[in-house]
């Protein structure tokens, strides 16, 4: 059976469960992905205290849950911070940040389809601890179905930190910030850097894996076939035939790809690390939404920021040096890689960056909200590509 055939099994399945999930909120067995139902005091505090991360102190018990005007852009997910009005004294704060799903169905549909917010709920539950940077802290979680939710710490509060707005996203950020993110890198990275196959299954399963995993390896290959036919009608002036044809040799060799971008020692990866999924803290960088984390190369993640957070023009001008600035952070963390082998994944994984804009381009995302910035990621990634001779790596590397 081919990849298409299976992805679309997989999306019928989905199907299956959205209208299952629909019939649970008539009897009240599934997780309201709607605010105005999950926020009512009764059901959060029941929420809190059966999926709590860590036993609580005593019991979660809420006289009232108001959302309050504190802004926090997602392009797949219902973020609130609430302010709690506790029944008795118990542990947690005042304040949480809450998410959940979209209401919109096709979206619950699509990301219920790659799992991406089951995959959030198992890192905040189960992998986070083992993760050497400062992440939101998770008081509760749980998927079922197409629905989620997240109940963590306001970071807000803590005056220590600085979360990054559209305007880093869209400008870049400061270069300080740049190599300060570069350093977090390294450090993720050599943590888990070149542990066994059974070590790796004990944090995070291969089964979970974006690229690798039974089902998801097919699901990527497909969406980035159906994705990019309409990712080059809605944005052609920017997308040029001779990266059209990349793409597509690409999609030819991808299980031979697959092996390359995979093999050899692996460390554990955001796999989303544009830099508004950084955040300050203090003197440290910590590092939120890790809808899209798995194991691979640490350099994917720095190519993937790097692209999507610089302008084409800035990156051009230091894009050598930064990836040395990032060997050279990676010794420091105890793990030393060569730079001339690391410079050649670079080029390689600069596929990884044009991808996920031309699919989430492909499947919608380019609309009034996040349009403009989309439409620049795509160029920031086009250039990359060529500018790093994609094309003369691929070649290397397939037949």
């Amino acid at each position: 059976m081919t990849p298409l055939l299976k992805t679309a099994g997989y999306a019928l399945q989905q199907g299956a469960v959205i209208a299952s999930d629909a019939m649970g909120d008539m009897i009240g067995t599934s997780i309201p992905y709607a605010d105005s139902q999950f926020l009512q005091p009764d059901y959060l505090s029941k929420v809190l205290n059966q999926y709590a991360v860590e036993p609580p102190a005593g019991p979660v018990s809420l006289a009232s849950v108001s959302a309050l005007d504190i802004r926090s852009t997602s392009s797949n997910c219902n973020n609130v911070v609430v302010q709690l009005e506790h029944k008795k004294e118990c542990a947690l704060p005042d304040q949480l940040f809450i998410k959940l799903p979209m209401p919109e169905l096709g979206t619950r549909w699509f990301f219920g389809v790659i799992e991406s917010w089951q995959l959030e709920s198992y890192f905040c539950r189960h992998v986070a601890p083992h993760v050497p940077l400062r992440t939101p802290k998770t008081y509760a979680t749980h998927s079922q179905g197409t629905r989620f939710f997240l109940a963590q710490e306001n970071l807000h509060l803590d005056s220590k930190v600085q979360l990054f707005t559209n305007t880093e996203m869209i400008n870049g950020p400061l270069m300080t910030v740049v190599y300060r993110c570069l350093d977090a890198f390294a450090q993720l990275h050599a943590c888990h850097y070149g542990l066994s196959f059974k070590e790796r299954e004990k944090i995070l399963p291969l089964e979970r894996h974006v690229f690798l995993g039974p089902k998801l390896r097919h699901v990527s290959r497909t969406l980035n076939q159906m994705g990019l036919a309409p990712c080059v009608k809605a944005c052609g002036d920017v997308i040029p035939d001779e990266v059209v044809a990349l793409y597509k040799k690409t999609l030819k060799n991808w299980d031979t790809l697959l092996d390359h971008w995979f093999s050899g020692p692996l460390s554990l990866l955001h796999g989303d690390s544009h830099i508004g999924n950084f955040f300050i803290s203090g003197d440290d960088m910590g590092m939120l939404d890790f809808q899209a984390v798995h194991w691979g190369k640490g350099i994917r993640d720095v190519q993937y920021f790097l692209i999507d957070s610089l302008p084409v023009e800035v990156l051009a001008r230091h894009e050598q040096d930064l990836v040395k600035y990032y060997v050279e952070r990676r010794a420091v963390h105890g793990e030393p890689i060569n730079f001339d082998l690391t410079w050649q994944e670079y080029r390689g994984f600069t596929y990884h960056t044009l991808m996920t804009i031309v699919v989430s381009i492909g499947f919608g995302a380019l609309n009034e909200a996040h349009g403009s910035y989309m439409k620049d990621v795509l160029r920031r990634s086009v250039a990359a590509v060529e500018r790093v001779d994609y094309a003369g790596w691929l070649d290397q590397h397939t037949e």
